[in-house]
């Protein structure tokens, strides 16, 4: 990627010195070539990737018109779930924009930016870029505006924000049917549908369904004809109408494999298990979600997976296989720590990508300075030359003529030189917060040595590259050269993949932690001792060992999601089974509930190991664990503070303890009143 651009920039360079221009194509073959890649894209997003990589090979561009390329590549592999490439390629199109006359084009960078955000889970991130992207839209077309009204709509889907996102797309359809606009149509009508869901307007969706179905069709939209077949199929079991449900999932799937629509694969799967589900067959639900592995496909989104693997949880608990259900459980925890390893992995991504992409800005600044200073020093030589020579002739008329023409020449040329040390000690200033911003850009400390190591080799490959260049340029290239030229290169670039998997290393270590447990149902009523008993019943025998729970203390009844209680339970278990119970084979945890004012405490004990006075203070915090080299990587209880923090509304802290571990969590009597006085507040 930064190779092209640095290629790329320095044609544009060039070309302000050398006269002759490649030969680009013409405006209206290249809207010819644009709708190519929409249709390529219409049939299948690899497809649409690699038509827009054969173009940039192939064919000459203008700039403007390359922007536009780069914009449906960063899209295309955004579509396919390559998102640190998306990303570096976005880097790469905001900076093809600032060479740019066109600023209005830096409406891409901020809409596929939200769409890797949003893709990510990262809903606010998205949201904010999005909202950028609309002053660029507004100045340049209807079109856009609408485009990016609609991605606003589809974050106010998942903020289950209905009614405001069922207005947007009806309106986006409207304006793709006027114009003829069959694929963005499409898109609008599964996007209502999806809206009508989620305000239980189960008839409204079908219909809307129905006719996406008919117009997907039609134009060969197989993509989203998956997407509607899908949809549809859950409709039909929300509506109670299961062996409808069961049939018509069974027809998507079947599309799917035939067209090797991975995308859509796992939702097909996870909707037909919970057909079963709803049928009581657990059994074949189980076999249907089993028979296909999370790790294995590739375009599988997250939240499809924390799906998956906690509603496998609930068959097998439904089923009473327990150790089943922790196993899912514990899988679940796994795919929330791989969510926030691929958010730092494209944020890092990011950051190297501008960092490579600064180092190779500052080197063409660097050229583009030598050039001007030679030009300078070649202007101030000529306007010598001419001072000289009409010197010369005025000398003829008088002497003193001749001096004082001589000495206005030189006052100009001191202005000049004066003028030349400014611009120099300008650029270096230039040069320093370019690079300063370069180090300092999404990274912590820790990697400012490897990824100094890595601009550092990359700096000596361009001088290789430059070097043997103008060897070969004066037919001075001998073939020791060009042995040492692949040997230095070749350590180069050793250094760099060594130094590129130390920073794997460290991200891996220091990744900041921001977990949020899905709120799926809205806060209900329990019995919180009935409750915890009844959950603790199901850990009775935790894989092997005989543990034994008992719950006493206030008999109290709160508003709260139970579902969230019950994974953090589960957490602080594991956590016992884990490190408390580790070197015995029985274990005991007792739990006393203490009502006070508007809130219960749950105070959690064992009688384990325990933990020591001095870390009670570290063990919340991300990647914090006493037993890294058993591959614990200490998040549990990172989740569990964030759960009962930001989920729960509540507070939870370890206190020293003689024997074993003893947490006190706090919780309110009733969360919708601290809702909704934080929402009043704010």
């Amino acid at each position: 990627m930064s190779a092209r651009i640095f290629f790329f920039i320095s044609l544009l360079f060039l070309a302000g010195l050398n006269t002759v221009e490649a030969e680009t194509i013409s405006n209206s073959e290249f809207d010819k070539l644009r709708e190519s890649i929409r249709q390529s894209y219409a049939r299948s997003p690899i497809e649409g990737l690699e038509r827009v990589n054969f173009l940039l090979d192939s064919q000459s561009f203008t700039l403007e018109q390359s922007i536009m390329v780069t914009n449906y590549k960063a899209w295309f592999l955004l579509e396919v779930d390559e998102l640190e490439q998306a990303m570096k390629t976005i880097v790469e199109y905001k900076s093809m924009v600032a060479h740019s006359e066109e600023k209005s084009l830096m409406y891409g960078y901020f809409n596929i930016s939200g769409g890797i955000y949003a893709r990510l889970g990262l809903y606010n991130e998205a949201l904010n870029y999005y909202r950028d992207a609309m002053p660029f839209a507004k100045s340049r077309d209807e079109r856009l505006v609408y485009q990016t009204e609609n991605n606003i709509a589809l974050i106010y889907l998942k903020l289950e924000r209905f009614s405001e996102a069922l207005v947007t797309f009806e309106n986006y359809k409207d304006y793709a049917k006027k114009n003829n606009q069959h694929l963005n149509e499409s898109f609008a009508s599964t996007n209502i549908a999806l809206a009508l869901i989620g305000l239980n307007k189960y008839d409204e969706a079908l219909k809307i369904l129905d006719q996406a179905i008919a117009l997907q069709e039609q134009h060969n939209f197989t993509n989203h004809l998956a997407t509607s077949l899908v949809l549809r199929g859950k409709v039909l079991r929300l509506s109670n109408r299961l062996a409808d449900s069961e049939a018509v999932q069974i027809q998507a799937l079947k599309l799917i494999n035939e067209k090797d629509i991975d995308s859509e694969y796992m939702n097909a799967i996870l909707c037909l298990a919970t057909t079963y589900d709803a049928q009581n067959n657990v059994k074949k639900a189980i076999e249907i979600l089993t028979s296909v592995g999370l790790k294995n496909n590739k375009y599988v989104d997250f939240t499809t997976q924390l799906d998956i693997a906690k509603f496998s949880s609930h068959l097998y608990e439904k089923q009473g296989n327990f150790e089943s259900a922790l196993s899912a459980f514990k899988q679940y925890n796994e795919i929330k720590t791989a969510v926030l390893t691929r958010q730092a992995s494209v944020n890092i991504a990011k950051a190297l990508a501008e960092a490579d992409l600064a180092a190779k800005e500052i080197r063409i600044a660097e050229l583009t300075k030598a050039e001007q200073i030679k030009a300078t020093k070649a202007k101030a030589f000529k306007e010598l030359t001419i001072a000289i020579s009409i010197c010369l002739v005025v000398i003829l008329f008088g002497s003193f003529a001749a001096i004082h023409s001589i000495d206005n020449k030189n006052k100009k040329l001191a202005n000049a030189l004066k003028q030349l040390h400014d611009t120099q000690k300008h650029l270096i200033e230039i040069e320093k917060i370019a690079s300063l911003t370069a180090l300092v850009s999404g990274m912590a400390h820790q990697l400012n040595t490897p990824i100094g190591t890595i601009v550092t080799a990359s700096s000596l490959i361009d001088e290789y590259l430059l070097s043997i260049s103008e060897k070969f340029k004066a037919q001075q290239l001998t073939s020791k050269c060009f042995h040492q030229f692949i040997t230095n290169t070749a350590s180069a670039k050793e250094l760099v993949i060594s130094n590129i998997n130390r920073l794997a290393s460290i991200v891996e270590e220091f990744k900041a932690l921001n977990v949020s447990i899905a709120l799926d149902k809205p806060p209900v009523e329990i019995s919180l001792p009935d409750y915890l008993k009844q959950q603790l019943s199901f850990l009775d025998n935790y894989l092997g060992k005989q543990i034994s729970y008992s719950v006493r203390g206030s008999k109290v009844s709160i508003v709260s999601h139970p579902s969230i209680i019950t994974d953090v339970l589960k957490t602080l278990v594991i956590n016992s089974y884990e490190h408390g119970f580790k070197n015995q084979d029985n274990g005991s945890v007792n739990m006393h509930l203490v009502e006070h004012g508007d809130y219960v405490d749950i105070v959690y004990q064992d009688n384990g190991v325990g933990i020591k006075d001095e870390i009670l203070s570290e063990i919340f915090t991300p990647f914090y664990t006493t037993n890294l080299g058993e591959q614990h990587l200490g998040l549990g209880l990172n989740v569990v503070f964030n759960a009962v923090q930001y989920n729960l509304k509540g507070e939870i802290c370890a206190e020293s303890c003689e024997h074993g571990a003893r947490f006190i969590i706090t919780l309110p009597l009733d969360i919708r009143l601290v809702t909704n006085n934080q929402e009043a507040f704010d």
